[in-house]
């Protein structure tokens, strides 16, 4: 029977480890603190003491983590108990640079690596439709393809380089940020203007102009004043890895930067756990626009 190892049972990974056990696998999880582990055991699976034990005898182990740092923690204390022909796919959202060296640190053991992070959030999470932008052998991948399956609607290949996954996911990543703060400061303009939200993403969504706020984040979750699930947190975080991703490529963008600073100071404003739309309630006092979406805000 295939046995799986899950490390990192976040609102991300809580949810794949789930679809995982749903499908049928048996499936070992290990997450620092108790509580999640405890909801995952009441699901069936089986609940690990450490990460090492999460290593020993699993055809996969899955990793999804808070970022690169965690990663290289986690991977040392499994390195000793993988068995040769496993794989560890890493869905954290993490550096192309991370995941090489992961590969190559685990290629002497015949332990393949495949850098496969998700977009979708946390409700794609939920539901089983995530997309997974995955880097690494093929033949890899094909082993571990039905696992992904399990909690990926999208599935893609996106090069042999373990790295590439995570390099798509980046850059997936920028372009959500940039339409969120576009969009926010578009939208904010034409209400200043007097026109209404949902007339004008109606126009955008059917011209050149959408893109996935104005799609999704708008108006759905602005006007109903319901978060995405995505937290600043971990949107400071990736816009960080993106730029720390263009420097070490020698490519200078010019709106990361500005991206970045905007994503910051929401993020002082509404904490660590606001959510990715709270961006448009600080433009929206930035730029001296009346009123407030959020009814709860500091």
């Amino acid at each position: 029977m295939t046995t799986l190892g899950f490390v990192g049972l976040g609102e991300m990974g809580g949810e794949m480890a789930t679809h995982l056990v749903r499908a049928g696998y048996e499936t070992r999880v290990f997450d620092r603190r108790r509580e999640p582990v405890a909801v995952l055991e009441s699901a069936g699976a089986s609940g690990a003491e450490s990460v090492a034990v999460v290593g020993e005898g699993v055809d996969a182990v899955f990793l999804s983590l808070p970022g690169p740092a965690a990663v290289e923690q986690v991977v040392s204390e499994l390195e000793p108990t993988l068995s040769p022909g496993s794989t560890v796919v890493d869905l954290t959202t993490s550096t192309p640079e991370t995941t090489r060296s992961v590969a190559d640190r685990l290629s002497s053991a015949d332990v393949s690596v495949l850098g496969a992070p998700v977009s979708g959030g946390a409700s794609g999470a939920e539901a089983g439709s995530l997309t997974a932008m995955v880097g690494g052998e093929r033949a890899a991948l094909e082993r571990c393809r039905p696992y992904l399956e399990a909690f990926a609607t999208n599935v893609v290949h996106v090069g042999d380089d373990p790295g590439h996954g995570h390099a798509v996911k980046l850059l997936n990543n920028y372009l959500s940020f940039t339409a969120m703060v576009a969009t926010s400061e578009t939208v904010l303009l034409g209400q200043t203007a007097g026109l209404d939200l949902e007339t004008m993403c109606e126009v955008f969504n059917a011209s050149t102009g959408r893109n996935s706020a104005t799609e999704d984040k708008f108006p759905d979750f602005i006007t109903a004043d319901r978060d995405v699930g995505f937290a600043l947190e971990l949107m400071e975080k990736d816009s960080r890895l993106l730029l720390e991703f263009a420097e070490d490529n020698r490519v200078p963008l010019l709106l990361a930067g500005v991206v970045r600073s905007q994503v910051g100071r929401t993020r002082a404003r509404y904490g660590d756990g606001g959510d990715m739309t709270d961006v448009y309630d600080h433009l929206r006092e930035t730029m001296g626009v009346d009123g407030s979406r959020r009814r709860n805000g500091p």
